[in-house]
């Protein structure tokens, strides 16, 4: 039965044996209040319902706060009233002592009309004064305390209605409204990607397929962008020279601050991977690498069966894969290239340029990924252990050639004849011995 328990209205939403609903200045809960307000008796285990709804649950604390105080009010009434007897009391036993005593008690002036009331002896003591006159001002007193109490009494329960009631009615507050400064502008979600951006329209144009984008052309050179920005940007960096050179590395880059930071500085950044220890500089960034930690892939290609852990790496791979965009064009040999790294790397085919220096043998390469891979030649350990024998190789590239032996699967056919191998270096070897060597001799 899902009814309230007090007016069987539908849906209730308190419980009332529920730990939670016990009161600040005793420590009853709900069931002991019911019990004690109306005398009915709830049971846990009763399959009659337990619950009640939030306009009885007020109802019911109002009136136990307000029982609760004509419970006190009567106990201090009582109390009070006993107090005066044996006050009385103990005067009326002070009086017939006086008149055991010899001394007659004077009569009140009351008694008599025709007489004149008693001038009062001011030597005389205050108590037997006032109540030879018949004023009981002690009497007076305590009803002003009395009803100082008990006004005490009632602003307290008043104020703990209002706080025990003030998250059931909430009153409807103006909203702030906050004013931006030009400095701080406000940013978009872009939902294709996730990215917070400060122009959405501008930034929706890199999700559109290459052929319906606007491009805007450089005024200096025949390079196009997809936006103003980028285009402006370009032309600040080619054209104009604004680049700053890095004294620790001597590169030369568009945002110094942010290259010492992210290449020379990276301990100082404040999101921190529990799993590897490496440090983003922001909160998106360490997000986007946490899902390298785990096997959820839960962003599938539409155009192949490829799956990946977060949607931007499903878009880039969408474009650069299955839309062929290359936008990134080189102006020596018209090779393009998606990325605009790819591109820097293919300029130093080019230039020759080896700007990367092996620290063991000082042997220069062309990028990190190469002069990375060469450094595990120099390192003792063998990592890479082959699981069909007890071989071991400093290098994975070296353990996938080594596995050809064991696989014996042959890859690499001649473009002259063929015949296929297990290793591209065996065909290269072979495409000159046996086709090259002697055409070029003729």
């Amino acid at each position: 039965m899902d009814l309230c328990r007090v007016c069987l209205g539908p849906k209730p939403n308190r419980d009332i044996f529920s730990k939670s609903q016990k009161t600040r200045s005793d420590n009853k809960s709900f069931a002991e209040i019911f019990m004690f307000c109306f005398d009915i008796q709830v049971d846990e285990d009763s399959k009659i319902s337990t619950k009640i709804c939030i306009k009885c649950y007020s109802k019911v604390r109002t009136y136990y706060n307000f029982k609760c105080l004509a419970v006190k009010s009567d106990a201090y009434l009582k109390q009070l009233h006993e107090e005066s007897i044996v006050k009385n009391e103990v005067f009326l036993r002070d009086d017939d002592d006086d008149i055991k005593n010899g001394h007659e008690q004077p009569s009140s002036p009351l008694s008599n009309d025709t007489q004149e009331p008693e001038v009062i002896v001011k030597d005389e003591p205050k108590d037997e004064i006032l109540f030879k006159n018949g004023d009981d001002s002690h009497d007076y007193d305590d009803d002003n305390v009395l009803l100082s109490v008990i006004k005490n009494l009632k602003y307290e329960y008043v104020e703990d209605d209002s706080k025990e009631e003030q998250p059931l009615k909430k009153k409807k507050k103006k909203k702030d409204v906050v004013v931006k400064s030009s400095s701080d502008p406000v940013r978009q979600i872009c939902e294709e990607c996730g990215k917070a951006v400060k122009d959405l329209k501008a930034h929706s144009y890199l999700h559109m397929p290459v052929s319906c984008r606007k491009r805007f052309k450089c005024k200096s050179c025949d390079k196009v962008f997809s936006s103003h920005s980028a285009r402006n940007k370009h032309n600040k960096i080619k054209h104009l020279g604004l680049k700053k050179q890095c004294e620790i590395c001597n590169k030369t880059v568009t945002h110094l601050k942010q290259h010492i930071r992210l290449i020379h500085n990276r301990s100082s950044l404040p999101f921190y991977c529990v799993s590897c220890g490496r440090r983003f500089i922001s909160k998106s960034t360490l997000d986007l690498h946490m899902t390298s930690h785990t096997r959820d892939r839960p962003f599938p290609c539409t155009e192949c069966d490829k799956k990946f852990s977060c949607k931007q790496r499903m878009l880039i791979h969408k474009r650069q894969v299955h839309d062929k965009e290359k936008t990134h064009l080189c102006q020596l040999c018209s090779k393009s290239f998606f990325k605009k790294y790819h591109l820097q790397v293919h300029l130093r085919s080019h230039s020759k340029e080896k700007p990367y220096e092996c620290p063991e043998c000082g042997k220069f390469f062309s990028t990190t990924t190469i002069l990375k891979s060469h450094r595990e030649i120099h390192s003792e350990e063998k990592a890479f252990n082959c699981t069909l024998c007890s071989m071991s190789f400093k290098k994975r590239n070296y353990l996938n050639v080594h596995m050809v032996s064991h696989t014996k699967v042959k890859r690499y056919p001649c473009q002259y004849c063929g015949i296929k191998f297990g290793r591209s270096d065996h065909r290269k070897r072979h495409e000159y011995t046996a086709h090259e060597k002697n055409f070029i001799s003729a």
